[in-house]
């Protein structure tokens, strides 16, 4: 009961600052202004989320990107950030959700960096501004850190339990 009151009073809290925010500062409030277009993404996506959680049982999670997953388990993780479209703080919701359900701390972390570094619709856009020699140079680049990072926040970030 008390858990639910903090979230509401949070909620109402936060659509007031908006509002407010809409008044004081009405030159980003009338053109399509980031806050707005994240209001625009939020509800649809968090019903996917339950969705999600709802229909994806917890052993499917874990026997495919749970600790125990191996090398595969890190491949789908990688590909999985890669395939889904949206905004970085889409992300985070998702990782939390796959939290809950079992995943590998190390297999979380690179699903966040290939959603911040790889997803397939920015690589398309810059193959055809940038080219294919820029692309390749950036991914061969790009994955080695994502894959330590990976590694090292996995490893000093997470509370052992």
């Amino acid at each position: 009961m008390k858990s639910s009151r903090v979230k509401g009073i949070f909620g109402v809290t936060a659509l007031i600052a908006v509002i407010i925010g809409c008044v004081m500062f009405p030159e980003y409030a009338s053109d399509n202004s980031e806050i707005l277009s994240i209001f625009l993404y939020l509800p649809g996506f968090f019903v996917l989320i339950g969705l999600f959680e709802a229909w994806v049982s917890k052993d499917l999670v874990v026997r495919h990107l749970g600790v125990q997953s191996g090398l595969m388990g890190s491949v789908y993780s990688f590909i999985l950030g890669c395939l889904i479209p949206g905004p970085l703080y889409l992300a985070f919701p998702i990782a939390g959700t796959l939290l809950r359900k079992g995943i590998g701390k190390f297999n979380v972390v690179l699903f966040l960096g290939a959603w911040s570094s790889f997803k397939i619709a920015e690589e398309i856009f810059e193959l055809h501004f940038l080219g294919a020699r820029f692309l390749v140079l950036r991914v061969l680049l790009t994955v080695p850190f994502v894959i330590l990072v990976a590694f090292i926040v996995s490893k000093v970030c997470f509370d052992e339990k």
